[in-house]
């Protein structure tokens, strides 16, 4: 069985335990912290596939000078900008954003918005160095990139678009759930 299938079943599974009077966003957020638990007890690298849409979305750019500024820029904003990962090889960012950002992100050319009905590999929760995915800034559940501000310093600092890297990379898959 592969990794992307027992994350899904175990989060289907979580999910289909949940009383019927938590909301859909809680059982994702729930859904999303017992799989970050349990990389965690493995060994706190190991990456996750997580469905995107229900805790959060991701907009992808392409790392280097351009987006390491955009990223302390954001930090300026956010005071600590929280859920970013950065993937080494094939050299790209993920920011988490709210759910339902995607569906409301046109085109940009230098990032692109993914969501539901997706899945992303997400690094374990003590993953914070490479030379895998690691995050950059840490999750915090609580807290996402705030969409607006991100897409005006991508926009002012302009990283080269990362659209060809994504495709390469296998990053983002149809999610089972």
């Amino acid at each position: 069985m592969t990794a992307l299938m027992a994350d899904a079943e175990a989060a289907a599974a979580f999910a289909a335990a949940q009383p019927a009077s938590e909301e859909r966003e809680d059982r994702h957020l729930l859904a999303l912290i017992r799989a970050l638990l349990a990389t965690e007890q493995a060994d706190g690298r190991t990456p996750t596939a997580l469905p995107l849409g229900g805790t959060f979305d991701v907009v992808v750019t392409s790392d280097g000078e351009a987006a390491a500024r955009a990223l302390r820029a954001m930090d300026t904003i956010q005071g600590r900008t929280a859920g970013v990962v950065r993937l080494p090889d094939p050299g790209l960012l993920l920011w988490c954003v709210p759910p339902g950002t995607a569906a409301g992100w046109a085109g940009h050319p230098a990032a692109l918005c993914v969501g539901a009905p997706y899945a992303v590999q997400l690094p374990g929760p003590g993953a914070d160095s490479g030379p895998g995915p690691y995050w950059a800034r840490p999750f915090a559940a609580a807290q996402r990139v705030p969409p607006g501000p991100l897409r005006a310093l991508l926009t002012e600092y302009g990283p080269p678009p990362p659209h060809d890297r994504v495709a390469a990379s296998g990053l983002i898959t149809i999610s089972p759930s």
